[in-house]
């Protein structure tokens, strides 16, 4: 029931990583659209460009984001942009209003339910139909990014499977010491979708061995594994990711765009767009980075319990409408996850403290499961069996050595206590003791 995804034959797979690799598989495939949620969205998208061509014929309505690339989940919504050779109002919100208004009229939305967003530096007419399908309305807005990762899709066959693994477990992570923070939301300084796009790209151009194939039964899970571990150590503050000409990192002096050095900053170099950073909204990386390193002990902890049989993969994705293997899943935004707190001490800001007060945050962590930062096992036991397959230059097995463990620790301590990062200082404080105790 804590794995509907994978059937009882697969959660007995004797390899940990075989039984991984194998539950990525069944877990894209489960959370895939299901023919209600495809035929709602495919007839509000007909509704809607209909609507719009009967207004103005000669305008060229095109979806972009997820409803194009594949990579949808179950509450995903609808991304169109409207372009015009010639615009038909002086503006973008006055087109925008003549499309809310016919919509409503139409009775496809309900008026309360749509909401112009005037001052966004993208206008934007968000609406959700009684589906509870939202969907997104923009003029004059080029996307790129879609055409790109439907591209990448192509040649990287494993960045769908990892992408939806990955989206849907780094996005039901919470901190305690930042309640509000969303870690794949744009809007509270997290990751845009796009964003860890790129990332999963960049790891499969430049930390996988070309000789480690999709054929290896373990290629999946060691792939999950591999990214997560890279990533929780990225150094960003030195370093840009570049994607073009087979990917590169990038030091200061050779980004052709800033190089963010501030603390929680990312920089992607945008492959389309010159100038431009993919990850010029997200001001917490540092955050994110303590996400991922509790998502590898959580994996670890699990394969070392459960040796021989059981999920691996529930350790980081929860689903709260529990049924068994077979059984339909629910649908749309009745589809449900159950957070992962991690504890980092109590909101310092007047805001997040208020939030913590009104939803009890930490006393009760509501519909999830609380994980003390500093506890568990960041190391990687189970898998001296298996290559490194991460990084070209280096075919060593996973180094579970104590002592660079410990220097590790120590060293983040120290560089997180001197950047006045204190929830994180203090995780790697721990950790530090806790090893120095084994």
């Amino acid at each position: 029931m804590d794995a509907p995804w994978s059937s009882k034959a697969t959660l007995q797979t004797t390899d940990s990583l075989v039984r991984l690799s194998k539950e990525i598989l069944d877990f894209e495939k489960y959370i895939e659209p299901t023919k209600n949620e495809k035929l709602n969205r495919d007839t509000l998208f007909y509704s809607t460009t209909q609507l719009i061509n009967s207004l103005w014929p000669d305008n060229k309505t095109t979806a972009f984001g997820s409803f194009v690339t594949g990579l949808q989940f179950p509450s995903s919504d609808i991304d169109i942009n409207i372009d015009f050779e010639v615009m038909p109002k002086n503006n973008k919100i006055d087109v925008l209003k003549i499309i809310r208004k016919k919509l409503a009229a139409e009775g496809i939305f309900q008026n309360r339910r749509m909401r112009l967003v005037a001052t966004a530096k993208i206008p934007v007419l968000m609406a959700t139909d009684d589906n509870e399908i939202s969907m997104d309305v923009t003029v004059q807005n080029e996307s790129l990014s879609s055409n790109r990762t439907a591209t990448w899709i192509k040649e990287y066959p494993a960045l769908k499977p990892l992408f939806m693994v990955l989206k849907q477990s780094i996005s039901t992570h919470r901190v305690s010491s930042l309640p509000t923070f969303e870690p794949l939301s744009a809007k509270t300084a997290g990751l845009a979708s796009y964003s860890l796009i790129c990332m999963i790209v960049s790891f499969l151009q430049l930390q996988v061995d070309p000789s480690f194939k999709s054929s290896d039964p373990s290629y999946y899970g060691t792939l999950l594994i591999g990214f997560l571990v890279f990533y929780s150590n990225f150094d960003n503050e030195k370093q840009a990711i570049s994607l073009n000409n087979g990917g590169a990192y990038l030091t200061k002096d050779k980004c052709p765009i800033e190089l963010q050095t501030k603390t929680g900053k990312l920089t992607i170099v945008d492959p389309d767009v010159e100038g431009a950073n993919v990850a010029r909204s997200t001001l917490r990386f540092d955050t994110i980075q303590l996400i991922f390193a509790h998502m590898v002990e959580n994996l670890q902890k699990r394969i070392s319990i459960n040796s021989n049989y059981g999920s691996i993969l529930s350790s980081i994705i929860k689903i709260a409408n529990s049924h068994y293997y077979g059984e339909p899943r629910s649908e749309g935004v009745r589809f449900k996850v159950k957070y992962t707190w991690i504890e980092t001490g109590r909101p310092k800001s007047k805001a997040a403290k208020r939030y913590a007060k009104h939803n009890n945050i930490n006393n009760k962590y509501r519909g999830g499961t609380i994980h003390r930062a500093g506890e568990g096992h960041y190391r990687d036991r189970g898998f001296n069996n298996h290559r490194n397959p991460y990084n070209r230059n280096s075919h060593n097995d996973f180094n579970d050595d104590r002592s660079q463990d410990q220097d590790f620790y120590s060293r983040e301590y120290q560089r997180h206590q001197h950047n006045n990062r204190s929830h994180l200082a203090e995780h790697y404080r721990k950790k530090a003791t806790k090893n120095r105790t084994r």
